[in-house]
């Protein structure tokens, strides 16, 4: 039987793994960009081509809760490629944090960076992360721990641009007065 826009989901439906060779010939790019636009330029192609096989492992095994009377394939694949795109980066988010704080680059006035970049401070540092509002801790070690752009952090919470940044800004003095008053300088 030859598979075909008409009749590739009634053939997924029955297991026929035509129908998933259909499906990753014909939708593929759509997810790659999907994902890509997820994940965006801080993680490696690697990791999109992987969330990318999850995806298609995810239709083919959840293909039953797709019903074709509430609207077309391709939005419902976009869809399920954004959400598991975004399990996957929190995924990656977590397992970057520690593996991320050897490369941390803060900038602030007052030198922040060089009390962060210090080994022997790293376990303070992530204490006081750690000790931020977990929206706080998210904007945090997405900006400065995983380099995402300040408009794509405002974008995933819905916000403005300037509410991030003083989000930012408070989180940077917060994080720099405990570091210094761990390390014993006088402020």
């Amino acid at each position: 039987m030859r598979i075909d826009e008409n009749n590739f989901i009634k053939e997924l439906k029955r297991g026929n793994t035509e129908a998933l060779e259909f499906i990753v010939d014909n939708y593929s790019n759509l997810v790659f960009k999907v994902v890509g636009g997820v994940l965006n330029t801080g993680f490696h192609f690697q990791y999109i081509e992987e969330c990318s096989n999850d995806i298609f492992w995810s239709v083919w095994n959840n293909i039953n809760s797709f019903d074709e009377e509430k609207g077309e394939f391709k939005h419902w694949i976009a869809a399920v490629a954004k959400y598991k795109a975004i399990d996957y980066k929190r995924k990656l988010f977590k397992q970057s944090i520690i593996e991320s704080i050897d490369d941390c680059s803060l900038n602030d006035e007052m030198n922040l960076e060089s009390i962060v970049v210090s080994k022997e401070n790293k376990e303070e540092l992530l204490n006081a992360i750690n000790d931020m509002s977990n929206e706080d801790k998210e904007i945090f070690i997405r900006r400065y721990f995983l380099c995402e752009k300040v408009e794509s952090i405002a974008e995933t919470f819905g916000v403005d641009r300037n509410w991030v940044d003083q989000r930012l800004s408070r989180g940077r003095k917060a994080l720099k007065k405990k570091l210094i008053l761990l390390s014993g300088e006088v402020l």
